[in-house]
């Protein structure tokens, strides 16, 4: 019998406990790993490659969601939470099974045995789970921070310390105090998640934060150019010049 080589991840160190223990009953899981933050399931989950994730949703500074957005790969997850919010209607819309908390074994063995037979006829859940991430995301209305992979980390960048972002090419390249990060995402898209009040296009390949403008200088064709307050130099289309009147109006 093929094991299934699973990860825990949960903050809190009873609720993995639980999870290892329900699994005394299923030999044909391997436990790989017990993570206490999405930063160790991010590392572990990339050095396993694991079948399946017992996932928590609600963790300090990255929550369950935002991990997965993180992974090249999401393996099957069965998702762990005290809350039955909005996260909870998604889970039963998109047929993503879900434990709540406080978790009884008979549930446990209902969810790990679909989540066994999905494994082993190689399903593959990868849009049920972009089907749930869309539904959050669409839950909200404006981007407030976005998660960078980075060495095998996580950095959290709040959106009001973007300074400006230029397309490059398929990505995205985000300017802040933390320094320079490419994201994989289309520059339009990503306009249509941040503060219109705050972020505006002025080229065809670059947003700036009005927060961080300086000083704004007539030039040639109609353009300006926009200084920061880092003294970063952008050059405006003449679409993104009457943008940013509009907005200095």
């Amino acid at each position: 019998m093929d094991l299934i080589r699973a990860l825990i991840v949960d903050d809190e160190r009873l609720g993995r406990q639980i999870i290892r223990e329900f699994l005394d009953k299923h030999p044909d899981v391997q436990i790989l790993a017990e993570c206490q933050d999405a930063h160790e399931a991010l590392a572990a989950t990339e050095k396993y490659a694991p079948d399946l994730l017992f996932l928590d949703i609600q963790m300090p500074e990255v929550n369950g969601f935002e991990l997965l957005e993180m992974l090249d790969v999401c393996p099957t997850v069965i998702f762990c939470t005290a809350y039955d919010q909005y996260a909870l209607r998604a889970f039963e819309v998109n047929a993503v099974d879900y434990l709540l908390k406080p978790i009884v074994q008979d549930r446990f063995d209902l969810a790990l045995a679909r989540a066994k037979q999905n494994i082993r006829q190689k399903k593959d859940d990868g849009e049920k789970i972009d089907r749930l991430l869309e539904y959050v995301r669409s839950e909200k209305s404006l981007l407030d921070r976005m998660l960078v992979k980075q060495s095998g980390k996580i950095v959290v960048i709040q959106a009001n310390e973007i300074r400006w972002i230029e397309a490059v090419e398929d990505y995205v390249n985000l300017h802040t105090p933390k320094g320079s990060f490419l994201v994989l995402q289309s520059l339009s898209h990503l306009e249509t998640r941040l503060d219109p009040g705050k972020f505006i296009r002025i080229h065809r390949s670059t947003i700036v934060n009005m927060d961080f403008v300086d000083e704004l200088e007539p030039w040639p064709d109609g353009r300006l150019k926009c200084t920061l307050k880092d003294r970063a130099e952008l050059i405006t289309s003449r679409s993104g010049a009457k943008r940013l009147r509009k907005m200095m109006l």
